[in-house]
């Protein structure tokens, strides 16, 4: 309701004049003031007229609250440089970069710059129309509640992890981040980009996660065929590193389900986009280091929350050689020439001091192919780990292979055909 000042002053002079019985509540229904500034009014009547009431007291004056010009300059120049940022962004990046930054003292001083409320920006953005990319929703009518799960009381409890694609460069190509954030505190623990939601990209994120934090209990998923077969409910072979350290992994249904990690992967949408060019992030590899080394840090200060016990359920590694988790592992056979083969490439097995180790042809081997480094592979058997030598010059050619395949083709075609001139000379004799 738009507030009548005029209508709400004469209520009140009637009011306090005895002319007519009439309560606060009733006069706010009528004129839109509340009762604390009508009685402010009620008090003001007494010492000037209406007419007085009615003209602002600093009309053809600047405003108290006023913003210098060239302060609003400073800030509208510096908003260029983030065409699409939120208002609380902005004000923490104004803030952080200018107003507390040592090396813009000297702009500070010269532009008189000060602190300035979420409000000066929220009415900044309205006046000079800038869109913020987030836009909240307004909610009509009886809006359905969810109840709210109470988070873990330690951190390590449970891990959530997703992974999301973005176009965190802007231009236009999408990359992946799998994240990892406590349910006790909220903050993100671990982060890596690929360019799609991978095995690897998965692993990158759990190696970091275990070296800086230890083995959590346990690991809050979706259902992504990475981590969950959908035929059979069997373990991946991340499923399959996670059980080996004896981490549980839970499944999730829905989004709605893992809603606290959804919240801050939205929040990190709208933020490293605008962080990545306030940094000068030129690449994917730097931008990997950077996130895990400064901006984890820098997103849970703002964020994060401290748990409500300050133990912490994660088992330090002590040690714990990781490289042995971190492998695909298949079963292979020793072939002819004591070697073994993955994907096309041969390996011959090797002991501790670099000499070949002889096993008997078809002895049946497990394979480790380490995840980060496919050409280091290994051999497990008799729970004794042996290193490989790769056989250069034996990768067979998909191109070879499909040829040799054609030609053997024709010979047999030309095999059947001798044959069958063989049967024909053979019944004509007879």
């Amino acid at each position: 309701m738009k507030k009548d000042k005029e209508k709400a002053l004469n209520l009140l002079k009637q009011k306090v004049n005895g002319e007519i019985k009439i309560t606060y509540r009733e006069i706010t229904k009528q004129t839109g003031y509340q009762e604390r500034q009508l009685i402010r009014l009620s008090q003001q009547i007494e010492k000037k007229d209406i007419s007085s009431l009615l003209v602002h007291g600093l009309l053809g004056k600047p405003s108290n609250n006023s913003v210098p010009t060239k302060e609003l300059d400073y800030i509208k120049n510096f908003k260029k440089k983030y065409p699409s940022i939120t208002i609380s962004q902005f004000m923490d990046i104004y803030h952080e970069d200018v107003i507390w930054n040592k090396n813009k003292q000297d702009d500070v001083k010269n532009y008189n710059l000060k602190v300035r409320s979420k409000s000066f920006f929220q009415q900044l953005y309205k006046k000079e129309g800038w869109k913020s990319p987030i836009k909240h929703k307004c909610f009509k009518g009886e809006k359905q509640v969810h109840s709210l799960r109470d988070p873990s009381p330690r951190r390590g409890i449970l891990i959530m992890v997703d992974g999301t694609p973005h176009d965190w460069f802007g231009n236009g190509k999408k990359f992946s981040l799998h994240m990892a954030i406590d349910d006790a505190t909220g903050e993100i623990l671990a982060g890596w980009f690929m360019p799609t939601e991978c095995l690897l990209g998965y692993c990158h994120l759990f190696k970091i996660l275990f070296e800086k934090y230890g083995i959590p209990i346990s690991i809050y998923s979706d259902r992504t065929t990475i981590l969950w077969d959908p035929k059979d409910g069997e373990l991946t072979e991340v499923g399959r590193m996670l059980d080996e350290l004896g981490i549980e992994l839970i499944y999730a249904n829905s989004p709605e389900a893992k809603g606290k990690i959804e919240k801050m992967n939205f929040t990190i949408q709208n933020r490293l986009l605008n962080d990545i060019i306030r940094f000068n992030i030129k690449t994917y590899d730097e931008l990997n280091k950077w996130f895990n080394n400064y901006y984890i840090e820098y997103i849970n200060k703002k964020f994060a929350y401290k748990p409500k016990e300050e133990e912490t359920e994660f088992v330090p590694l002590d040690g714990q050689d990781l490289s042995n988790i971190f492998c695909i592992k298949a079963t292979r056979t020793i072939l002819n020439g004591n070697m073994i083969s993955i994907n096309n490439e041969y390996y011959i097995p090797i002991d501790e001091y670099g000499n070949d180790y002889v096993f008997y042809k078809g002895t049946s081997v497990e394979v480790w192919q380490d995840v980060f480094n496919p050409k280091l592979v290994r051999i497990f058997k008799n729970n004794k780990i042996y290193g490989t030598r790769h056989i250069q010059g034996h990768r067979s050619d998909p191109v070879k292979r499909e040829q040799k395949r054609i030609d053997d083709q024709k010979m047999l075609e030309q095999v059947l055909r001798e044959r069958d001139e063989r049967l024909k000379a053979r019944a004509r004799r007879s």
